[in-house]
């Protein structure tokens, strides 16, 4: 059997048909390529937005496929498939500007919730009031395995090229950095495995109804492997239902997350099996697909069970909300499997898609009911004075600030915290985002005059660096070698001494070998002493980031003909509960060693 290698020229015909087919999408895929490719070496800040235009170009990319598909199967005009496309853009380019999930957890909820819903739509786009049930699941089928083949393919792709790197930095000295290959990677899974998936993306809607090809592997894999697997998480839960029932008590936490696990992968599993299990000699499939419905109902009482502990106990969060909604979904869903007789599977996607859409904005989305039910809890607990309630009102405060901002506080304060909140982000853009948000909720611990709990206490990060700034004076000394927080071990050769650093995290210093002589730095000290100057109150700046005269961030030693000196740019450390071992403190710090001969 002969292996057919496509030429270069039937290569670049397919690529030019995807442009052809998918000219916004190809156009996506590149500029999501380049910025991946910049951020894996830029600032904090830049950073941050580059990841940001990362997920709005996947949420662009999803939309814009989905709008095209749609496009082809109702044969839409041009004008009307640009005017569909340019929506779709707008939306996309608005949402890029309104969400800050740097600033707000909320947004971070909100773009994974647009992303599922988003992809969820192409699924069954070119199937809106039209098609086949067969026809779907063909085109659902060929994505599936197209996405297998895309990441196959760039896996194979990018182990090749990263290999032959590594053989050239090990047979001609050119030095690769690390940042080569993960920019290697960002072209081969943002550009190269994006482009090859449009490309295998099916056109022939209609043919797709007529089409009954099943892959063998695809039932091998479903009846063999995944039914098996789901036959014994179900043993697990059923015992552990009938444990709670003979025990009388209410479900863990954890038993959420195992029947949804179960429920998804069972799920999957009878659409993976959809067009056989009605045929002969697939007795065992169609058993299971009858079955699978009919022991949901223990599990589904078991979930409901489940989410309403938490949600009496701690009130509603965006998590318990979605597990919320998705008990609600399974409870429909399996009744509605268990009664009609159509048993569309399109019911599936589009219930999950219009689900995570409405549960994205809107009063009834998880963000309002959320914020909604945690600040009426926080009104409950500042009016409590038991100690359980006292301790729980900074935790409250501290997922309110995290996730929805200073303003969700307004209600327990005068103070203008919109204003208050946008001169604080604005304020110091030197500042990287975590500092801002301890700054708020040290400002709403202020406000509201509540205590930090002394859990939270103890593990309260401050960062200091130098009040002149980071730049260095290396004047009179001979060599300046760095330290990064993230080499615990490294050496340098001056001259025909070797001169070994090393981190000691029993001790929490940082030992320098000079030759034969050891010098150690006690870190923990410098650090003591940074907090202490903090606590007494005479350090400036604020949040989590503060500024200490030079000479505390910095330590001398004589060795041999040498002096070395250290100085620190950055220490990152903990302000301890005064019931914590201060040997028990965290702390990194990023710096210079510099050396003179003498």
């Amino acid at each position: 059997m002969k292996i057919k290698i496509p030429s270069i020229s039937t290569l670049w015909s397919g690529f030019l048909k995807v442009i052809l087919r998918f000219p916004l999408q190809v156009l996506v895929a590149i500029s999501a390529t380049i910025a991946w490719c910049i951020v894996v070496d830029t600032s904090k800040r830049t950073e941050e937005e580059l990841i940001l235009f990362l997920c709005t170009c996947n949420l662009a990319l999803t939309v814009l496929l989905a709008i095209d598909l749609y496009a082809e199967s109702n044969k839409l005009s041009v004008a009307k498939q640009w005017a569909f496309r340019l929506t779709g853009l707008f939306i996309c380019a608005g949402l890029h500007f309104i969400l800050k999930p740097a600033f707000y957890l909320a947004d971070v909820y909100r773009i994974a919730l647009l992303a599922f819903a988003s992809h969820l739509l192409v699924a069954y786009a070119p199937f809106i009031n039209k098609g086949s049930a067969n026809g779907f699941w063909q085109y659902n089928k060929t994505l599936f395995l197209r996405i297998l083949t895309s990441a196959l393919y760039a896996g194979v792709l990018f182990a090749g090229l990263a290999i032959a790197l590594v053989a050239i930095d090990g047979l001609f000295n050119v030095n690769i950095k690390w940042e080569v290959y993960m920019r290697l990677f960002a072209v081969v899974a943002a550009g190269f495995m994006t482009i090859f998936f449009l490309a295998g993306i099916p056109s022939d809607f209609e043919g797709l109804d007529k089409d009954e090809s099943y892959p063998k592997g695809l039932k091998i894999f479903t009846q063999y492997v995944l039914i098996p697997l789901m036959t014994i998480y179900l043993l697990i839960l059923l015992v552990y239902e009938a444990k709670i029932i003979i025990n009388w008590e209410l479900p863990k936490g954890l038993v959420s997350t195992l029947i949804l696990g179960y429920a998804v992968f069972g799920i999957l599993s009878l659409l993976l099996i959809q067009p056989i299990k009605e045929k002969e000699g697939n007795g065992w499939i169609k058993l299971f697909s009858k079955f699978f419905y009919v022991m949901m109902i223990p599990l589904v009482v078991l979930l409901l069970l489940a989410v309403w502990k938490r949600v009496d106990s701690y009130g509603i969060t965006e998590s318990r909300y979605i597990l919320v909604i998705l008990a609600i979904w399974l409870t429909l869903i399996t009744v509605y499997f268990l009664l009609s007789r159509k048993q569309n599977i399109k019911i599936i996607p589009v219930s999950l898609s219009i689900l995570a859409i409405l549960s994205t904005y809107g009063p009834q989305s998880a963000f309002s009911v959320s914020r909604f039910s945690q600040v009426k809890r926080l009104n409950n607990l500042m009016k409590s004075n038991g100690e359980e309630d006292v301790k729980q009102r900074s935790a409250v405060i501290d997922y309110l600030v995290d996730r929805h901002g200073l303003t969700t506080l307004q209600p327990f304060t005068n103070v203008n915290l919109r204003e208050l909140e946008h001169e604080m982000e604005l304020k110091d853009t030197s500042q990287y985002r975590y500092a801002i948000k301890r700054d708020k909720i040290d400002t709403a611990y202020s406000l509201l005059k509540v205590k930090r709990a002394e859990y939270a206490a103890s593990f309260d990060y401050k960062q200091f660096e130098p009040e002149n700034g980071t730049l260095t004076d290396i004047k009179g000394y001979d060599y300046l070698i760095p330290i990064e927080s993230y080499k615990d071990k490294f050496s340098q050769k001056i001259g025909n001494v070797e001169l070994r650093v090393e981190r000691d995290k029993q001790n929490k210093n940082t030992k320098v070998n000079v030759g034969d002589a050891v010098v150690d730095f006690d870190m923990l000290k410098m650090s003591v002493e940074a907090t202490n100057l903090l606590k007494a109150g005479k350090l400036k700046g604020s949040g989590g980031k503060f500024y200490l005269p030079a000479e505390v961030l910095s330590i001398v030693h004589k060795v041999g003909n040498m002096e070395v000196k250290l100085v620190v740019t950055s220490l990152n450390t903990t302000i301890n509960a005064d019931r914590k071992k201060e040997s028990d403190r965290w702390f990194n710090y990023n710096g210079y060693l510099l050396v003179r001969i003498k």
